[in-house]
């Protein structure tokens, strides 16, 4: 697969031939096979009922408490009634359905057909309605200060240009605006250890990908069981937070994502030594060097 000089038709393609639902289209939860395509007409409430399970499994809760809206521990959800949402890279439609359910005036945007027309059938079986629209984020259509909130959970790290989208995440945010982003942390155990190290030192990548380090994140992360995605790229707490404030936002709060269970397939799922570690040093472990970074952002 060839990742050299990756365009967002690159990236597009790839994402609508292995949309990212859970595992649940092809009933498959390996380590990152998390990729897989169902027909529109064979999905229905029990189908997005069980990605939102597992979502919410996978996740824990850190991310939302037990009978919460999802990603309620991240958002104010008091905030977001009433309100112009924006849900860049919808998705299975996630997120916009749980926006939708606690009264907000819901717009989502994907790069990907398959995308908006498997969220657009999520709205259709939850009797919601949301408008879900096809557009690239790094270049969006929206005038200026169209919404009071904006999420992107799991897509800035695979734009080729993510400071554009970030710059355009601001553009459209109206005055004391909000935003929720979810990206890979470079500063994480699976980036040097499973990736990095393991991946790119001990089994060779780094010089099959000539020290190209978004090619090697790309092999390893999302879709390793089909040889890897596009493009992944991973960023500190500090890049993160200074592309925000490039961009604009006044406030950012920058931190890894805690997932109580990560540590149970550390240092590697075939040899998870640290799940037999206290849970409490479990906690410390993810709370520094998890895979995931929150970022909240204030206009």
């Amino acid at each position: 697969m060839k990742r050299n000089q990756v365009t967002t038709q690159d990236v597009e393609k790839w994402w609508d031939e292995n949309p990212f639902t859970l595992g649940v289209a092809t009933n498959n939860y390996k380590e990152n096979d998390l990729v897989g395509r169902k027909p529109i007409e064979q999905m229905d409430k029990k189908y997005f009922s069980e990605i939102n399970r597992k979502f919410r499994k996978h996740h824990g809760r850190f991310v939302q408490g037990e009978g919460k809206p999802l990603l309620s521990n991240l958002i104010d959800y008091s905030f977001l009634k009433g309100k112009k949402v924006l849900d860049i890279a919808v998705g299975t439609g996630l997120h916009s359905v749980a926006f939708a359910e606690e009264g907000a005036d819901v717009t989502a945007i994907d790069l990907t057909n398959f995308a908006i027309l498997q969220a657009r059938k999520n709205f259709e079986e939850q009797g919601l309605e949301g408008e879900v629209i096809k557009m690239d984020a790094q270049d969006m259509k929206f005038p200026d200060e169209t919404f009071h909130f904006v999420n992107a959970w799991g897509c800035l790290m695979h734009m080729p240009d993510t400071e554009r989208a970030i710059n355009e995440i601001y553009r459209v945010l109206k005055p004391k605006g909000r935003a929720l982003a979810y990206m890979y942390n470079r500063n994480s155990w699976p980036f040097w250890f499973n990736i990095f190290l393991l991946r790119g030192i001990l089994l060779g990548g780094i010089i099959r990908f000539r020290g190209n380090i978004n090619q090697l994140t790309s092999r390893y992360s999302d879709g390793s069981h089909k040889e890897g995605n596009m493009l992944t790229k991973f960023f500190t707490g500090k890049e993160v937070e200074s592309i925000f404030r490039k961009a604009g936002f006044s406030g950012v709060e920058v931190f890894p994502l805690q997932i109580e269970h990560e540590a149970d397939h550390w240092p590697m799922r075939r040899f998870p030594v640290f799940k037999y570690l206290p849970k409490r040093i479990k906690f410390w472990i993810t709370k520094r060097w998890g895979y995931g970074l929150i970022i909240k952002a204030t206009k």
